[in-house]
């Protein structure tokens, strides 16, 4: 029967820590409301306190880390393990780092529509639609689902990630000045589905 030992203190000598990097950068902090992209380079990380909920991806190395709904503070801990095996089948769980992270809310969520967020008037030449923040970090990687435009009491369903030639002419036909309104469903690298809306003018 397989054996697993805890151990806190043992750090065998051969053991290298990599860098951790979250959502792409060396800064410790995961955002709340959002999916979180930590890359750990020697071992797994693990979670004891209760703030994070930690989802292997099929890329090697790579976490999605979400800070749970029912976390308040503004810090939490991770545990990196590496697991063992010695020749008489014995496995062993090594505790080799341990750090603190901050929480953080996530930075607003924003409808783009080539240049311009909600609110702006938008330029009919550059109609590409995309969901980002204001802030060049975390990088989100967001997918777009679907969308819907709405103007003149008239709406148009896309079921796609980018703009279509029938989204730009129902666009262009609108007057000057005309409010858009937009909802845009998308989805997260958990498969997550969203919903945010925008308003422009065009």
């Amino acid at each position: 029967m397989m054996r697993l030992l805890f151990c806190f203190a043992l750090v065998s000598p051969n053991i290298v820590i990599g860098q951790h990097l979250f959502n792409n950068d060396s800064v410790k902090v995961f955002f709340k409301g959002f999916t979180n992209i930590y890359n750990c380079e020697k071992g797994t990380p693990l979670c004891f306190d209760g703030s994070v909920k930690i989802t292997p991806s099929n890329n090697e190395n790579k976490y999605y880390v979400e800070v749970l709904d029912s976390v308040s503070r503004d810090q939490g801990k991770l545990n990196i393990a590496e697991y063992l095996e010695h020749p008489d089948g014995f496995t062993e769980k090594v505790f080799i780092d341990k750090f603190s992270f901050i929480i953080k809310p996530l930075p607003k969520t924003t409808i783009f529509i080539g240049t311009s967020i909600s609110g702006e008037k938008i330029n009919t030449e550059n109609l590409d639609i995309k969901i980002g923040l204001l802030t060049p970090f975390p990088k989100t990687n967001f997918l777009i689902t679907e969308y819907t435009i709405i103007a003149n009491k008239k709406a148009l369903i896309i079921k796609s990630s980018k703009i279509t030639p029938q989204a730009i002419s129902f666009m262009k036909a609108l007057s000057l000045g005309t409010n858009i309104n937009i909802e845009v469903v998308y989805k997260d690298p958990l498969e997550k589905q969203r919903r945010i809306q925008g308003s422009f003018i065009l």
